[in-house]
């Protein structure tokens, strides 16, 4: 190898870390300015998205309150992977990191009686975040024809939903294994707040007993 190419590879070597030195500089430039403009953005809007905050129940009649969400119908709720009457445990397919607990409807007379267990948070919403793709995901399970439903209502500041985004009802999950669904919108005009609506609803058992687990909802 003659001395100009040795020469060309040593001003290359450099060029090629500048470069990539770069591309991650105005990355991280990108972010931090998304971020600045929308300060929901990049993270997860879903307070106690995993159902971890509070106990969750081990046995039948027992209900386990879930902070940061409102009960909405029946005796939504939240029952550990140990509760040995429940649907889904720590051998049922689920969230890679699932926690100790998870969202359901319950097992109550309020859960058996209701024609649904409805729970629900509401999270307002920067004018920045008009505009942005949301995401919507989490883990779903049902329990014979329970099925399960997450939903994120956008609403203006009186509260009139201008757009839903949902995942589930979906009959294709079977079985006492959960499935991961995701879906995506452009958050509409006029939004000020969403709600995020967990609902384990249909017939066909006593109990409630269809589930739900890490949700997340988030802007981009």
């Amino acid at each position: 190898m003659n001395g100009t190419h040795v020469q060309a590879r040593r001003v290359a070597l450099p060029a090629l870390v500048i470069g990539a030195v770069v591309a991650v500089a105005l990355a991280l430039a990108m972010t931090a300015g998304a971020a600045r403009g929308c300060p929901v953005c990049g993270k997860n809007l879903i307070k106690n998205p995993g159902a971890e905050a509070g106990a969750g129940v081990t046995a039948v009649d027992a209900y386990g309150a879930v902070p940061g969400w409102t009960i909405e119908a029946g005796q939504f709720g939240a029952a550990s992977y140990t509760f040995p009457n429940g649907w889904f445990s720590a051998r049922s397919k689920g969230p890679a990191k699932r926690g100790k607990n998870y969202f359901f409807g319950g097992t109550t007379k309020a859960a058996v009686e209701a024609n649904a267990s409805i729970g629900r948070q509401v999270v307002k919403l920067p004018a920045s975040a008009v505009g942005r793709k949301a995401t919507l995901s989490g883990w779903l399970g049902n329990y014979v024809q329970n099925r399960a439903q997450v939903r994120a209502d956008f609403m203006d500041a009186v509260g009139t939903v201008l757009s839903t985004l949902k995942i589930g009802p979906d009959t294709t999950i079977s079985g006492t294994d959960m499935a991961s669904r995701k879906r995506s919108k452009k958050v509409p005009a006029k939004t000020t707040q969403v709600a995020i609506v967990v609902s384990f609803a249909g017939g066909g058992a006593a109990y409630k007993l269809a589930g739900a687990d890490d949700l997340s909802l988030v802007l981009s």
